[in-house]
């Protein structure tokens, strides 16, 4: 096709969706409203896995040491963390620093410890483990070769609270992809059946086309640009509706992310090419392609 027909053609498309306005916006409402639910939807899903995120951040390793072992020995085993693999931080914690924080968080109830001679608590090391490696099995083997060195104690991660999270997380990904796969295709059926209901009312104009001679691609370029456009407009109507369900929700839960810039983006062309494609099925039965 050259570039006066392709040019004629969208003139033609878009002079046919300005004719049609009423059914085009019923159309397009009910295709707005239909992502909508897919944009909440990826909104919880995003909102739950940063919290998630942030969990796994906060958890640490305490590889408590021996009363009594010396400074070489001290200095040996912050290195020999270090060294470790998945380990991005090692902090030494004193005894001393451990009773100050010990006694903020008892509160009103820090003179309990008035009852108690000296300082019960050992000096310790606070590491960071990267957060693709906080997993049951990876802290568990590191735990115990710890535990092997000299001067060390004990080592503790939480680990009833880590298999307990991992269990509840692995059962919120499974649930989140079981009713996103749901959601997501009753999203393409409702989306595809509109557009196809649009074709449908518009069988007269594919037919005269066809007798007239007109090209299956002549003929299918309007309908597909006009696919395209209410894909476009609706998505934009999903997000816009979207923010501004963001917007309250944000004042009753501060911190809560929207979509990036990139997501809207994928999430607008991936709705444009959804509506072409509902458009192009639809017109398969007319064509006969």
């Amino acid at each position: 096709m050259k570039v006066n027909q392709f040019r004629y053609v969208l003139e033609e498309s878009l002079t046919t969706m300005n004719r049609r306005r009423g059914a085009n916006l019923i159309s397009t409402v009910i295709m707005g409203l239909s992502l909508l639910i897919l944009g909440v939807f990826l909104l919880i899903t995003i909102n739950v896995s940063a919290v998630i995120g942030k969990a796994s951040e906060e958890l640490r390793v305490y590889v408590y040491l021996k009363d009594g072992v010396d400074s070489p020995t001290q200095k040996e085993i912050h290195y020999r963390l270090l060294a470790l693999s998945g380990v991005d931080e090692v902090v030494f914690v004193s005894r001393e620093e451990a009773l100050v924080s010990f006694r903020k968080s008892l509160g009103r109830n820090k003179d309990m410890l008035e009852a108690v001679a000296g300082n019960p608590l050992p000096d310790a090391y606070r590491v960071k483990v990267k957060p693709e490696d906080i997993r049951t099995d990876f802290l568990e083997q590191m735990a115990r070769q710890v535990e092997a060195w000299p001067g060390v104690e004990e080592v503790r991660y939480g680990q009833q609270w880590l298999e307990r999270g991992e269990k509840l997380v692995k059962g919120f990904y499974v649930t989140d992809l079981i009713i996103g796969a749901i959601i997501f295709l009753s999203v393409i059926f409702v989306i595809a059946n509109t557009v196809r209901l649009t074709v449908i009312t518009r069988q007269k104009t594919i037919e005269v086309a066809k007798l007239v001679g007109a090209t299956n691609a002549y003929i299918q370029i309007p309908f597909l640009i006009e696919g395209a456009v209410q894909g476009t407009i609706a998505s934009l109507l999903a997000v816009g509706l979207l923010a501004v369900i963001f917007t309250f929700a944000k004042r009753y839960l501060p911190g809560i992310l929207f979509l990036e810039a990139s997501g809207i983006a994928v999430f607008v062309v991936f709705c444009a090419l959804l509506g072409a494609l509902g458009s192009l099925g639809a017109m398969r039965r007319f064509l006969k392609i």
